[in-house]
């Protein structure tokens, strides 16, 4: 599939601001699932722009406006050709096999472990959780008891079943802000696909097995009426989108969409990936001045080219 991607950043400030740093993470990965074929990123006021990795192999775009300014707006337009049509289309490893298969892929890529290990508000020790939630008397956790993992039965299975658990779970509400702690997600058991995702993320790791978060793109399709609305509804507005992935033996990343119940496939474009929501912000900066920050409005335009 190909796309176009068109996307809007305006930042406002209250009053002027001057030796404004910042950095951006929009850009979609470019590897062996999907080609970045152009890219271009414009800057208001005008500056020039660098561009790194970050460790998490994310494509960063700093810049940064050293004049007094109380507005600046990045537009970015891109286009991306993404290959996975079939997520399903890989050698796996019989069960017996895949705690080796993992064990081996730590060892070779120690990096790895940070989507074994990494424990924040966002993504806490799922067991652990539970158990501090069902002792609050004043607020008991609503959830019932997260998946375990279970011997002799596929990851891949192990990952569907709990990504369903997730969705039985919790009610998903595209419009909602995310949650600052995953307890608010266990608490009210609505959230938006960055919550599901991190609550996915959180059982996962409880079970040894690498996990990351990734913000990205959908088709279009994905943001028309349902069969079920009624005739006339109109599309809704295009956001960004989170799922989960997992490192599955013989498959390697494997995405999974709680929000959806789906396996990410050549209608997900990648955009970044981390240990959690924080890894990934979308704009990050510093500056100097009497204007306070009032807020980023984002818009998003994805076109379908096939």
């Amino acid at each position: 599939m190909r796309y176009r991607i068109q996307r809007d950043e305006r930042v406002d400030f209250s009053a002027p601001v001057r030796e404004h740093h910042f950095e951006c993470r929009i850009a979609p990965w470019d590897d062996a699932s999907q080609s970045l074929t152009s890219l271009q990123i414009d800057l208001e006021p005008i500056a020039e722009w660098a561009s790194h990795r970050d460790c998490f192999g994310n494509q960063v775009h700093r810049a940064a406006l050293l004049r007094a300014h109380d507005l600046c707006q990045v537009h970015l337009v891109a286009e991306v050709e993404t290959r996975l049509a079939n997520p399903f289309d890989y050698d796996a490893v019989v069960p017996e096999r895949e705690a080796v298969w993992i064990a081996d892929s730590l060892r070779q890529a120690p990096r790895l472990w940070d989507y074994v290990l990494h424990r924040s508000a966002l993504t806490p020790a799922i067991q652990s959780f539970a158990q501090t939630e069902a002792a609050d008397e004043q607020a008991p956790s609503p959830l019932a008891t997260p998946p375990t993992w279970r011997s002799g039965v596929p990851l891949l299975k192990q990952v569907q079943d709990a990504c369903l658990w997730v969705q039985a779970e919790c009610d998903i509400d595209p419009a909602r802000p995310p949650a600052a702690a995953l307890a608010e997600l266990c608490q009210e058991q609505v959230g938006n696909s960055a919550d599901l995702a991190h609550l996915l993320i959180a059982i996962v790791r409880g079970w040894a097995i690498p996990a990351r978060f990734v913000s990205g793109y959908l088709d279009p399709g994905y943001f028309e009426p349902d069969d079920d609305d009624p005739e006339g509804t109109p599309a809704r507005a295009q956001a960004l989108h989170h799922w989960v992935e997992v490192l599955l033996p013989g498959g390697g990343w494997r995405g999974i969409d709680p929000a959806q119940g789906l396996f990410a496939d050549d209608t997900y474009v990648r955009l970044a990936v981390g240990r959690d929501l924080q890894d990934v912000t979308g704009f990050r900066h510093s500056f100097k001045g009497d204007g306070e920050f009032i807020g980023i409005e984002t818009s998003l335009n994805v076109q379908r080219l096939d």
